[in-house]
């Protein structure tokens, strides 16, 4: 007996709920599918379903039985794409998940790059800032700041972030800069509001120092934040990959740089039964140049 496709054969039966409908379904006969059944129950030496002309039904035993076989067959239904995927060209739809700020300055930008490396990969990419769920909601890779923490993904650490203090360089010579962050106080500051907790995050510095400063702006669009800070609106606290390109370009220029504090590492995540899939390990290469 073939014990995979005794619970192929088993896993039929109980979905289509009749010996005759599974054999239709696996094109094969009823005598056989009675026997794969039979075979099975003689092989575990319990009674997997309750027969008789008019019905059928599971025992106890019948259902564990069948709950295992489902993700015993989806394991080698895996395995078997998997390997052969490892082996063959990067190719199919790459559904991918980002904050729309990395979407926007980072990834956008090179995939040109990408797509002209592997014609047969069509993306689908999302730029959200909300939290999916990468395995309930289909995704093959989603980019995140911090520790997601769970055990399911895979994580790949792409960009170290830390936070920054910058204005303009109007700014800066009207008002001048602050010395320590407690100056902070006498200067106008600019606030980000964290969309889901709906309150001000606070301003982090070396040495796990908090301090929220006062302040009569505040934005829950990251955007929005960088264009008044660069337009002279006040002193802002960003992560580094928001501001790297106003920062390289002097558009803003950085404040209290002895007192940045290490910001939440840029992942990327993705399944471990995707992992060697050869479009994922495609897109996390290009992803580890982009971030290089």
């Amino acid at each position: 007996m073939d014990k995979l496709d005794a619970l192929r054969v088993f896993c039929a039966v109980v979905e289509t709920g009749a010996f005759s409908r599974a054999a239709e379904k696996l094109g094969i006969s009823t005598s056989s599918v009675t026997a794969q059944v039979n075979a099975l129950e003689s092989h575990f030496q319990v009674k997997l379903m309750h027969r008789t002309t008019r019905s059928m039904s599971l025992t106890g035993e019948g259902r564990e039985c069948y709950e295992q076989a489902l993700r015993l067959l989806a394991a080698m239904q895996d395995l078997e794409a998997n390997l052969q995927q490892a082996t063959q060209e990067a190719r199919g739809t790459l559904r991918v998940n980002m904050p729309g700020l990395v979407s926007r300055l980072y990834v956008a930008p090179a995939l040109p790059r990408f797509l002209a490396r592997h014609p047969g990969i069509t993306l689908q990419a999302s730029a959200s800032d909300r939290m999916v769920d990468l395995v309930e909601e289909g995704y093959d890779v989603v980019l995140r700041l911090g520790d997601i923490g769970d055990a399911r993904l895979v994580a790949r650490p792409l960009l170290p972030t830390r936070f920054v203090c910058c204005a303009s360089p109007g700014f800066v010579a009207r008002h001048g800069a602050p010395a320590v962050p407690e100056e902070l106080a006498g200067f106008a500051c600019l606030h980000f509001i964290l969309p889901r907790a709906g309150r001000l995050r606070e301003w982090q510095f070396a040495d796990g120092a908090v301090f929220t400063p006062p302040s009569r702006v505040a934005f829950d669009h990251v955007d929005s934040l960088v264009e008044a800070c660069k337009a002279g609106a006040g002193i802002g606290q960003f992560l580094s990959l928001s501001v790297e390109q106003e920062l390289r370009s002097g558009a803003l220029v950085p404040l209290l740089a002895e007192y940045q504090a290490a910001g939440p590492t840029l992942t990327a995540l993705y399944q471990q039964r995707h992992q060697r899939a050869a479009k994922v390990q495609a897109f996390i290469d290009f992803l580890g140049e982009v971030f290089a």
